[in-house]
């Protein structure tokens, strides 16, 4: 049936209603044509038409102003058939020199092999994401880009459309947050290791103050400087006034790099009475009291109290490094530094009084207070090891006459021979004091009566062969008078050995002087 199709109006009783969509009205307005099919077999046809096209439309306006680069590939060949103005415009390429070529083809990827890989993986699997992959324009700009592929297909061809959207910006925003995070990260960890120092600081300096002697105080010192200086080797040494050379009491680190005994002249840092950094060894000036040349930097800091030298404080790199120290370690080494001159210098001055609390001034001997002190406590051990101990009292015979004679100069003079004597004629396990006056005591461990004598009575004829000269003149001779008692026979408490002794002594003055006398029970005084 041949028929022209006219509009027509609607009434209740028609039976096909009037196309009210978009594309009914187009049919309306569309010229009258001959159609050789049924009415309602060509209404449907011009529908689906309609509707193809109306979405054909809608596809190439979204693949135009999409914000998003979009490539469209032969699903068979992976040739690029199609590619959006976003695209052109993100890679620098017009469509004509993308079209009808493959991935691995363009400048943007350079990958061949893996372009290659990625489009059979994406043939059998029909779809492939990578989340960050880099991508160069034709002007040689990097881009980073999120790639999504998926295959479908379009009247029966295998289609495979690529969305490409650069994340550039994205990932320029991640990396300056990644850095701030590593920037907070090591702001936190500083702080941590500032802390841990601050606890390191105060257990040294609290080890530092409970330190008796010296050698306790260059053990702590070691410890703790290992552990607040884990990437330096270190030392400390100690100045020595009496010859001006130095003495190496600490190391810590895994080599030695330090001499144990070196000259004032040998560190800059003591010349020059500051801390001497070296950054660059084959640069720098180099100290001498290396026993090799360290092969990386260095920094020598001076310990001085109130202008008085203590010594040297050394860092040494374990590796080599460029540019110069971290201002953190170089505070950390002056406050180390000031931390163990100050303990040594209370170390030093607390030894000074001790050495003036216990010493006569004039002799150089004991005095009265450390027998008080020292005797109770060999009279113990005598006591506990079952070993005898004497004790000895010595008067110089005279010695006021000496005095009302000559003056207090050559008594003084003399006195001090006499400790000199002493020293060095007895054992260093021996105990000599100036008890008062021109007398004096000694204690002598593991000493039997009979040794002691004999050790007295050599004492006692140097003394008498002695010449004391004073001012270029001879003003004489002295002799000494001896008493000896032994513990525990003559008595086990410190006061009945002393008196014992001082009796025997003026038992050998009554007798003339010039002798010694082994103290009997019952004597007269």
């Amino acid at each position: 049936m041949i028929f022209k199709k006219q509009p027509q109006p609607r009434t209740e009783n028609s039976t096909l209603p009037i196309p009210s969509t978009e594309a009914e009205t187009k049919l309306d307005d569309r010229p009258s044509v001959e159609i050789r099919l049924p009415q309602s077999g060509y209404i449907d046809h011009e529908r689906t038409r309609i509707t193809l096209e109306e979405s054909e439309a809608r596809y190439r306006r979204l693949f135009e102003t999409a914000k998003d680069g979009i490539l469209i590939l032969d699903g068979d060949t992976g040739r690029i058939t199609d590619v959006n103005p976003f695209l052109q415009d993100m890679l620098g390429y017009t469509k004509a020199e993308l079209k009808g070529k493959a991935l691995w083809e363009i400048g943007p990827v350079r990958d061949i092999p893996a372009s290659q890989d990625a489009m059979r993986e994406l043939q059998r699997n029909e779809y492939i994401r990578y989340e960050d992959i880099p991508l160069e324009t034709k002007g040689g700009e990097r881009r980073q880009v999120e790639f999504v592929s998926n295959v479908y297909l379009v009247n029966g061809w295998r289609v495979i459309q690529c969305n490409i959207r650069d994340i550039t910006e994205r990932k320029h925003a991640e990396a300056q947050v990644l850095a701030t995070n590593d920037e907070l990260l090591a702001l936190v960890n500083e702080l941590r290791w500032r802390d841990r120092q601050m606890q390191l600081m105060n257990r040294m300096n609290e080890l530092l103050q409970s330190c008796i002697t010296r050698d306790e105080a260059y053990r702590v010192i070691t410890l703790s400087a290992a552990d607040l200086f884990p990437e330096q080797n270190g030392c400390l040494a100690i100045l020595h006034a009496r010859d001006q050379h130095l003495e190496v009491v600490a190391r810590w680190g895994t080599e030695v790099f330090m001499e144990s005994f070196f000259s004032l002249d040998d560190c800059w840092a003591l010349r020059l009475g500051r801390i001497h950094e070296v950054i660059d060894p084959e640069a720098g000036l180099l100290c001498r009291h290396f026993k090799h040349p360290p092969q990386g930097g260095y920094l020598c800091l001076p310990l001085t109290v109130q202008g008085e030298m203590l010594g040297v404080l050394s860092l040494i790199d374990n590796t080599v490094q460029k540019g110069e120290h971290p201002p953190g370690l170089k505070q950390l080494a002056v406050t180390v530094g000031e931390t163990i001159k100050l303990s040594l210098s209370n170390l030093k001055l607390r030894d000074e009084l001790r050495r003036q609390a216990i010493h006569d001034p004039l002799t150089g001997l004991f005095n009265r207070r450390y027998l008080d002190e020292t005797l109770p406590r060999e009279l113990n051990r005598s006591q506990r090891r079952s070993t005898p101990l004497c004790i000895v009292m010595l008067d110089i015979d005279g010695f006021k006459q000496f005095n009302d004679s000559f003056g207090h100069g050559p008594g003084d003079s003399l006195l001090r021979e006499f400790g000199r004597i002493l020293r060095e004629r007895l054992r260093k396990s021996d105990i000599s004091c100036r008890y008062g006056g021109d007398e004096f005591v000694l204690v002598l461990p593991d000493s039997s009566i009979a040794d002691t004598q004999e050790r007295v009575e050599q004492i006692r004829v140097f003394i008498k062969d002695l010449q004391i000269h004073y001012g270029g003149q001879r003003v004489g001779m002295i002799t000494l008078s001896a008493g000896i008692a032994q513990a525990p026979e003559h008595g086990t408490a410190e006061s009945a050995l002393l008196r014992a002794a001082d009796d025997a002594m003026y038992t050998a003055k009554q007798a003339g002087g010039d002798r010694i006398a082994v103290y009997q029970p019952g004597t007269p005084r």
